[in-house]
């Protein structure tokens, strides 16, 4: 039986509500789908395993890889609607004492860590740019700035302080009107908007 993946967010909190059996066969495309999100930069889970009827030690052993990866001040992850076939397996193995486990979503939404909206803004705006969350989850006002102007076709040029500066300047002197039309007519034209946008997403 395949394992349906429901996403939504929820202040902050990446809900996957799971649907079907977490076992052998399906623990791979929950852990897929968890790494690609960690790579986007998500770092606060909810787990809604009410309409998982099975859990094999397979499937334990992902939600614990991604327990750890979260561990230390990195995130969180809670899991709610545990039945009571999918609460024994837990007990069994020892897991219901490792994870934070609530009785519906409700209640594991009530006093979940929220995210700053700045932090949830600059993740939104590094997912479009494509600044790599894997290096930073939280990207630099700089990074977010050198990846806007890549995508608006401006070059960074060096400062004499270290830093980026856009390579477009105010000239010295004013041209003359024939100056301006041989610059106009010598000087390539800027790929539009949507030409650009389509190099960036390689279509």
């Amino acid at each position: 039986m395949a394992l349906e993946i429901r996403q939504e967010e929820a202040g902050g909190i990446r809900v996957l509500a799971l649907t079907g059996r977490l076992d052998t066969e399906t623990a791979a495309d929950f852990e897929l789908a968890v790494q690609d999100l960690l790579g986007a930069g998500e770092r606060h889970f909810l787990v809604d395993v009410s309409g998982i009827g099975y859990v094999s030690s397979a499937g334990l052993r992902v939600l614990l890889s991604l327990a750890k990866q979260l561990d230390g001040g990195k995130g969180s992850l809670r899991l709610c609607g545990l039945s009571a076939a999918v609460r024994q397996v837990f007990d069994v193995a020892g897991f219901g004492k490792l994870f934070a486990i609530f009785p519906n979503r409700d209640a594991a939404l009530g006093d979940a860590p929220k995210a700053e909206p700045g932090a949830l803004l600059a993740r939104r705006a590094a997912q479009l740019l494509r600044v790599s969350a894997a290096r930073n989850a939280n990207p630099s006002a700089t990074e977010l700035a050198r990846a806007a102007a890549l995508l608006l076709g401006i070059k960074p040029v060096a400062t004499a302080a270290g830093r980026s500066a856009s390579s477009m300047h105010t000239p010295t002197a004013p041209l003359s009107a024939f100056e301006r039309q041989r610059s106009a007519r010598t000087a390539p034209k800027p790929a539009g908007f949507m030409a650009r946008l389509r190099r960036l997403f390689g279509r």
